[in-house]
């Protein structure tokens, strides 16, 4: 008995605390709150402004004024007063000069070195300022075009000749038409000086000739069989080669004399019916270097004696020579 009152105590007291443990507690809490606050003030702030001003000023300033005036002078006076007696009119004169790799070496037409595109040019086979072909070639259709010619060449049965005509509008610098005796007269001076374009071309042409004023024929050299080497080449002659004035080439030609060193003499004579008369030779003595057209023609120029100051067996052979 006393036991089972033990246990029921014990139970009791399980129950009471079982049911303080489920009872609601009471915990203080202490909360923080920060609130922000916005606060406006006056506040005076000294500031310190920069202007910047710009002032215009007037002043009275000396400035000297070289005025350019152009006056006409007469040639005669301009060039008395030109500072550089070389000096050349701009407006009146081609500047030229040569190609990239060097300079103008000269301005020959028969050569094919002289290095520039006015009259000549490397091997003398292209078109240029100064002079023309009678064909022109182009690279781009591979047909020849008529220059100096008036048409199209023609060739003969065997292609042994090959014809053109030159264009009756065809004039040089001078006002002189361009002629049939210029072309053969070119070739002519290539075989005689030996240029480039004579050793090139003179295997395949025999002759150039002027039937006419206006007609050229070219006549190609045959091999054994009576075949024309390469009637090609005569074809590339007429696009390659250009045509010189004959009368050019002849007065530089005429002006060509060798230098012979000693003393002018001159003797004249005159035939009458059968009979000849000898005149006395005469000693030349000019006052200048060379007895030249100047020398002869102009008076007082060079000084003659008659008769001339010669032993007797050379003052008769220059009479026989006369």
């Amino acid at each position: 008995m006393h036991k089972r009152l033990i246990l029921l105590v014990g139970l009791v007291l399980v129950a009471v605390l079982a049911l303080a443990a489920c009872q609601p507690q009471t915990v203080e809490v202490t909360r923080v709150v920060t609130e922000t606050e916005t606060v406006t003030e006056e506040v005076q702030v000294e500031v310190t402004r920069v202007v910047s001003e710009t002032e215009t000023v007037t002043e009275e300033v000396q400035v000297e004024v070289t005025r350019v005036v152009e006056v006409e002078v007469p040639a005669e006076e301009g060039a008395a007063g030109l500072a550089d007696p070389n000096a050349l009119p701009r407006n009146e004169t081609l500047y030229f000069n040569g190609f990239q790799w060097s300079p103008v070496v000269c301005w020959n037409p028969y050569s094919a070195n002289c290095n520039n595109p006015l009259s000549s040019e490397q091997n003398a086979a292209s078109t240029v300022v100064m002079f023309e072909t009678p064909y022109m070639y182009n690279p781009l259709d591979g047909k020849q075009y008529p220059l100096l010619a008036d048409g199209d060449y023609t060739w003969n049965e065997d292609q042994t000749e090959l014809t053109f005509k030159i264009k009756p509008a065809a004039m040089w610098s001078d006002g002189t038409p361009v002629t049939a005796d210029d072309v053969a007269y070119t070739w002519a001076s290539h075989v005689q000086y030996e240029t480039n374009n004579g050793a090139a071309y003179q295997d395949f042409i025999d002759t150039i000739e002027a039937v006419d004023p206006q007609t050229v024929v070219i006549k190609a050299k045959l091999n054994d069989a009576g075949q024309p080497v390469n009637p090609l080449q005569i074809a590339n002659y007429v696009s390659s080669v250009y045509v010189i004035q004959k009368a050019w080439t002849e007065s530089n030609e005429a002006l060509i004399e060798e230098f012979i060193p000693g003393t002018e003499f001159t003797c004249g004579l005159v035939k009458i019916k059968n009979k000849e008369l000898i005149f006395p030779v005469t000693e030349v003595l000019p006052k200048n270097e060379f007895f030249d057209y100047e020398a002869k023609y102009t008076p007082g120029a060079a000084e003659e004696i008659t008769p001339a100051r010669l032993p007797e067996n050379l003052f008769r052979e220059c009479q026989q020579l006369s």
